[in-house]
């Protein structure tokens, strides 16, 4: 009688042991994660860029396989997330709408500039606004800020707004002086004017001054992770600030001065 309640308590132990092995990561609660990528500068482009390396170096932090890698245009994206069919992102503004169905971890922090095309007269937006053949480029989707977002809502009303398919469309347009100018933010469009040497004529101006810094995210679906997987995420993408990880990423993109404006206080 004692060793047959000893071998059911032995086998007992090990379906406990055998179950914990296969209790599944709180971290990827659901499985192997998809990613989805967007065109986007130095981030992103043709399966390369900084969050590309980012998320990977994240996602082997995590212990999380990863089920696939794939790009999109930036509003399929974000659809995507939003019903839980992607998991993850990057290089995604903060906005309130959004954080209804995502959880944004920011790690890094930029803002929009105004690009003209060459030869536009305007050292103000009052300035600019006055030009009587304005048309403003932009990408359906990107967010703005506040101001900037509000005066395309008006841009558009009026006619005046050209919708760009990506950045490099973007970018070409006001080269080109299809548009008079479009938003950019210097992770975007350095990387682009150096490898189009003949829009260097382009002016970039702050017509904002007043505008804060906008922090770029990280995010992960609601629908596909809870607060407690976030914020595991959240709490890894730290440590990788303050180990350096992320810094030396963005060096591999950006000079040093550059990225000490892109990294603020992730690590704190």
């Amino acid at each position: 009688m004692a060793n047959a309640f000893r071998n059911l308590a032995a086998c007992a132990a090990a379906l406990w042991l055998a179950a914990a092995d296969a209790a599944p990561n709180p971290a990827c609660p659901n499985g192997p994660v998809s990613i989805a990528y967007f065109d986007y500068g130095a981030a992103y482009h043709e399966g390369k860029g900084y969050d590309v390396e980012t998320l990977h170096e994240l996602v082997k932090r995590m212990g999380c396989p990863i089920q696939s890698d794939a790009e999109y245009p930036r509003i399929r994206v974000l659809k995507l997330l939003e019903i839980g069919q992607a998991d993850l992102s990057a290089s995604t503004t903060v906005t309130p709408e959004r954080q209804r169905y995502l959880w944004m971890l920011p790690y890094h922090y930029t803002k929009n500039l105004v690009l003209l095309r060459p030869g536009a007269q305007a050292e103000t937006l009052d300035d600019l606004l006055k030009i009587p053949d304005l048309r403003w480029g932009m990408v359906r989707g990107y967010r703005h800020g506040p101001a900037g977002d509000k005066m395309l809502e008006e841009l558009a009303r009026q006619g005046k707004v050209a919708v760009a398919a990506n950045d490099d469309d973007l970018y070409k347009m006001v080269c080109g002086g299809v548009v008079t100018a479009v938003f950019g933010i210097p992770i975007s469009y350095d990387p682009w004017l150096s490898a189009h040497p003949n829009c260097q004529r382009i002016v970039i101006r702050d017509m904002f001054p007043d505008s804060e810094t906008s922090p770029g995210a990280i995010v992960l679906s609601k629908q596909r992770f809870s607060q407690q997987a976030a914020e595991l995420w959240q709490a890894e993408l730290r440590r990788m600030f303050r180990d350096g990880s992320i810094r030396a990423i963005m060096l591999r993109y950006y000079s040093a001065p550059a990225v000490d404006k892109l990294l603020k206080s992730l690590g704190d």
